[in-house]
Parts: C-alpha cells; structure tokens; sequence
C-alpha cells in the first residue's frame, strides 16, 4: 500500500492552495466543500476565485508564492503550471512537516486527491497512487451504481440509534450481529426508499425484539416495478440496477434484454412472465394473483418490464393489486421505448418550430386509436406502441382525420440494440412498406416532421437506415 487512507477533518482549519487558475479552482472548491477556510496564493486568480474571495469564502493573496510562510496551513496544494513554483511549494511544506499535494505531479506529493464518491456523511475515496486519475475516476462511476444515493441518510440514522443500540445490546458480538442484520433489513430498506418515518418505527420495533431475545422481526416483502428500458441494457436507471440486485424474486418481460438479468442475485428465482401475442401466456390477472402472493410471503420482488413500467406497461394494474392486498411497493421509472427509440434513431420528439407536442398512444385495439387522435394537428409527433399488423389501419384512420399523404413516418424496430433498424417513408406507404421490408415487432411507429430528420442526425452505429419509396422500382434504398 503505497498510500494510507485518511479522512481529514477540515472544517474551520486553514489551508493554502498556490495558483489561480482553473486547476487551483477545482481544488478550491473541494477544501470549501470539506468545511475548510482557504487561502489562495496567486498573482492574478480566475473570475470565480475573486468572486469568492468578495463573497468572503476564501482569502485571496494577490503575490507569487516566493517562500511564503506554510506553518499557519494544515494542509498545502500546489496548482500553478510552473514546476519551480510547484517544486518550491512542496519542498516548503515538507521543511514545515505539512502535507501538500501538486497537482499532476505524484513525485513531489505527500499526499494524493483521490476521486471521490460523497454519500454525505459516507465518503467513498479511490486512488491510483497518483498514476491514473482517469482510471480511478472510471473505478468511482462503478461504485456510483452500486450505492444508493440514500446511504448517506442511513448512515446518519445509525448514528442516531447509536448510543440507544449500545444501551439495548451491551455485549458487543451481540451488537454487531444486531447491525450486520440491520443494514439488509427493514429499517434499511424504508430508508432506502424515502421512508424515514417508517424507518424510525422499525428501527424501534427492531431494537425492542433484540432487546427481549426476540430473532430479528421477519421482513415484509414488497414489490419493485422497475423499468428496464427499450433494449440497450446500460439504458436501465442506476435505482432500478440496485432493487434488481436485492430482490428475492425477478419476474420479467418478454423484450427485457436478457443480459439485465446477470445483475440479478445469483440465488434469486428468475420468472419469465411475459405475454406472446397470439399464444398461450400467462394473463394479466395471473400475474396479479403471482405478484401478490409472492410479496405476501415476504418476498422482495422485483417485476422488471420493458421501457417504463406505466406507460402501456400495465403498472398501474399491478400497483392497483398490490394496494388492495395493504403491501408494499416502489416504482422506478425507466426509459420509455417513445424516448429511447426516437434517441437512438436521431429523431427528436419535440423541436423548435417543428414539433412542440407529443401524443403516446397505442396501435393495439382500433377504438383506442381513434379515441387518442386530434384532427390532423400541426406541430405534434405522434408515437404508436405496438400494433405493427394494424399499420394498414392506423393509416387509414390518420388519413381519415386529415393527415396528409405525404407525411413522413418512421418505424424504428428492436430500438437501442445492434438490432436497430429504421424505415423511414410516407403515410401512404406505410403498409406496404411493412410488407416489403418484413417489418416485425418490436417496433415503434413515429408520425410527423421530426422523422426527415433520422438520416441527418443519425449517430448509433450499430443501426441500418433505410427509405422506403413505392414509385421507385427499387422499392427501398439502404442509406446506412
């Protein structure tokens, strides 16, 4: 171990940082955030140094270093471009027997600045000894999805109990099996998801069962409605990643990208529950029923569907379920496919003096459809999930309702995946277009100006672009 890990306690203590500029400003900015009282030694200092210093944030001597005293500082970081300066810092803070970090230069550092991870009041550091910031900034991003962003708060809760804790469990191996089973409980788990007045009366309810030699009060399940995404599986949130991770149960849909279910716990049962069009599959009150019967039993659950679970995911169905049974639940929305396909296909949903509104609809049942359209109106991108067998239909109705012919559509099918396939063409060839170029679900139907622009934005690699003309010969052209 090249560095030992400290967590310096810095608020109200003075500190200097040489240098003014954008370097020096970034570590200036950390020292304020760690309470600290800053001193900036520079001739002239950036926009945002002097700005502080009026605001009476930091002290500001406009001078060069020039062996300034560093006796009065607890801690010292060079950031000047100038090694002499740089170097002429360090060597005074080593005679001074302070620690003093120059930035990008691990040979005249006492102490490195690690990339950090701040759950306030819990501290993530991670070094690479100075060799390679970005890969220890790379190795902070992976820790970042796996720690929720509500630790810190359970961190201070424990802080609380603490001395409660000690009162209850004086035997300290009883104590720390007490917390050990604490951190994957109840009251975590009500922390974790913004509960905090439940938390407080489990944590009571715990501490009173371990108090009387009671086992650990057994878990509650609950459910999590998570939204995968439309297919790429890093499109998957960071919350819904971690609930995936805890649950004791996953139930999945048919399109969600079976490479999400490998951040699944290796002893967690994996229940495919997703509805194949026009075979035999589980129905939505099935699920229901299995929903509820497996969080009643205290399972933690995690129900992981396509896009977003209450855009035509039917997660208000099962929200409804789970109400009427008194349990418990969490929703974390995901990526809708409208959003994600649209992204990855370079077609913007809304743009200025374009598009200034969207409708999300559904292709499925012809009364739903019409029921969802306005007359032909301007300036709106409409987006149909499902329904790729009723593209004949749909148009007819949106001609019906005044859209003009020439329209341009886009149908991006197994969006956000090496999959990708755009067709664009016109409304009047939509059907045909679905014929010819063996359209299958799953795709998305997107109507309006904002399609013309697919090829000109067009930046996902993986995905083949193609045009769709039935007076051309051709029938289609490849772009891409």
């Amino acid at each position: 171990m090249q560095h030992l890990p400290i967590f310096a306690d810095l608020a109200e203590r003075d500190c200097l940082v040489v240098g003014g500029g954008a370097v020096a400003e970034r570590r200036v900015r950390l020292l304020l955030d760690a309470g600290a009282a800053v001193t900036v030694c520079a001739p002239e200092v950036s926009e945002t140094l002097a700005r502080w210093a009026s605001d009476g944030r930091v002290t500001v001597l406009e001078r060069p270093f020039g062996g300034l005293d560093v006796e009065p500082f607890w801690l010292v970081v060079a950031a000047t471009d100038d090694r002499a300066t740089n170097a002429a810092v360090a060597a005074a803070a080593t005679a001074a027997k302070r620690f003093c970090n120059v930035v990008d230069d691990p040979s005249l550092c006492s102490f490195v600045t690690p990339a950090i991870v701040d759950r306030g009041p819990v501290t993530i550091a991670v070094a690479s000894g100075g060799r390679s910031p970005v890969l220890a900034r790379w190795i902070k991003g992976l820790i970042e999805l796996a720690v929720p962003i509500r630790v810190g708060q359970l961190a201070t809760l424990a802080g609380r109990w603490r001395a409660a804790v000690r009162e209850a469990l004086p035997e300290a191996d009883r104590r720390r099996r007490f917390w050990q089973q604490w951190v994957q409980g109840p009251v975590a788990e009500h922390v974790l998801a913004g509960r905090d007045d439940a938390a407080e009366r489990a944590m009571q309810a715990t501490l009173d069962a371990w108090r009387h030699d009671a086992d650990e009060p057994k878990r509650a399940g609950e459910a999590y409605l998570v939204g995968a995404g439309p297919g790429s599986p890093d499109l998957i949130t960071i919350r819904g990643r971690q609930l995936l991770a805890e649950a004791d149960v996953v139930l999945y849909d048919r399109l969600v990208n079976p490479e999400l279910l490998a951040y699944a716990r290796r002893d967690a049962e994996l229940i495919c529950v997703g509805k194949v069009p026009w075979k035999p599959s589980i129905t939505q009150k099935q699920l229901n029923r299995l929903l509820v019967g497996l969080v009643a039993g205290g399972k933690r659950v995690c129900r992981l569907k396509g896009g977003d679970p209450l855009i035509f995911g039917r997660g208000g169905e099962e929200i409804e379920a789970l109400v009427a049974a008194g349990l418990r639940f969490q929703v974390v929305p995901g990526v809708s496919a409208a959003e994600g396909c649209a992204a990855y296909a370079g077609i913007p949903l809304t743009l200025r003096g374009v598009a200034h509104a969207v409708l999300l609809t559904t292709g499925h049942a012809e009364e739903h459809t019409a029921a969802a359209l306005a007359e032909a109106p301007v300036g709106q991108t409409l987006a149909f999930y499902m329904g790729v067998a009723r593209y004949d239909e749909i148009r007819e109705e949106l001609l019906r309702r005044g859209y003009a012919p020439e329209t341009p559509v886009a149908v991006v099918e197994s969006g956000t995946t090496d999959r990708q396939r755009v067709i664009r063409t016109a409304l009047r060839s939509l059907a045909r277009a679905q014929q010819a170029l063996e359209i299958r679900a799953p795709a998305l139907l997107l109507v309006g100006e904002t399609t013309r622009f697919a090829e000109r934005y067009a930046w996902f690699q993986p995905s083949k672009l193609e045009i769709f003309d039935e007076r051309e010969p051709a029938l289609a052209r490849v772009t891409r």
